[in-house]
This record gives C-alpha cells, structure tokens and sequence, in this order.
C-alpha cells in the first residue's frame, strides 16, 4: 500500500516539475518590444515619429488565430498610417481610420501573411505631431491581442522619446 502511494506522489511530482520546466522554457517564445524613431519633419512642417513593434507568438502561430492591435499615443500627435511586414517585405503603408478617441486607435493583423513560420512579426505606426504641447517627452503603446482557439492573450509594449527634435510653435 505505501509503494502504491509513493509511486502515485512520485508521479505527480514528476509530472508538475515537467508542466513548471515546459513553461519556462516557452515564456521567452511569447514576446514584443516597441521603439520609436524620431524621423524628420513633413511638408506641413510636422514631426514624424515611427513607431516599431516586432512580437512574437512562439506556438500559437501553429493555432488558427486573430490578431487585433492597439495604438496609444500622449497628446498633440496624431497617427497617420502603419505598414506591417508581409510575406518578409514591407508592404504599401494603410492609412489609419481615426475614430473619436484622440488617444488610441485599432488595427487588423492579417495573420497568415504578417507571421513567419516561427511565429515573429513586425511592423510600424507613422505619428505626426498635430498639436504640439510643451513635454520634454512623449510616448506611445502596442497591445496585441491575440485570439486564438477561443482564447485571448495579450502583448504590450510601450516607448518614449524626447521631444527635443519638435520645434513648440503655437
């Protein structure tokens, strides 16, 4: 009877040490890392920023999936449009469709095409400075949620940027 109950623990052990192992070895799978690159200014005299954000589903790229991301930006910029790598290319940039909110907006991320097979994506948001407001810094935010199998998971990032390359003119 003690061996029974031994083995059972012994079991279970394993088992949960297995699971715990199997886990941490997956964590560094999922991921995504935002940055922001201060680019010139346009022909409206507009600062432009580019937001980068490159993420990666490790093995929910294998699971059929929807991917929906999330654009938050401070105030005084405006988004204009965003690119999304396809097929190992950068694609034609899509203009942003911008709703009443003034601090965030939302895309799809056509998965079959935006994702390599090892599950890695990235791609960018064009800011331009609209209203400026006196900040030494500004910043800006990535969500990805990702459904898949019924599911949703989340990914966010988040940079800043000095505002040093912006002239303030009111």
């Amino acid at each position: 009877m003690g061996f029974v109950v031994i083995s059972t623990v012994l079991i279970i052990c394993i088992f949960i040490v297995t699971l715990v192992v199997i886990r941490q070895l997956s964590r560094d799978d999922v991921k995504m890392e935002v940055t922001a690159t201060c680019e010139e200014k346009n022909e409206l005299n507009q600062a432009i920023v580019k937001i980068y954000f490159s993420f990666s589903i490790g093995k929910l790229a294998q699971r059929k999936k929807e991917i929906i991301a999330s654009v938050d930006w401070s105030e005084g910029w405006l988004p204009v449009c965003y690119n999304l790598k396809e097929n190992g290319v950068y694609q034609q940039e899509r203009l942003l469709t911008i709703t009443n909110e003034k601090s965030y907006t939302t895309f799809d991320i056509n998965a079959t095409n935006a994702i390599d097979y090892l599950g890695r994506g990235e791609g960018y948001v064009v800011l331009v400075l609209e209203d400026p407001v006196v900040t030494d810094k500004s910043r800006a935010g990535v969500i990805l949620a990702i459904t898949a199998n019924m599911v949703t998971y989340q990914l966010a990032d988040s940079t800043s940027w000095e505002n040093d390359f912006a002239v303030y003119q009111k």
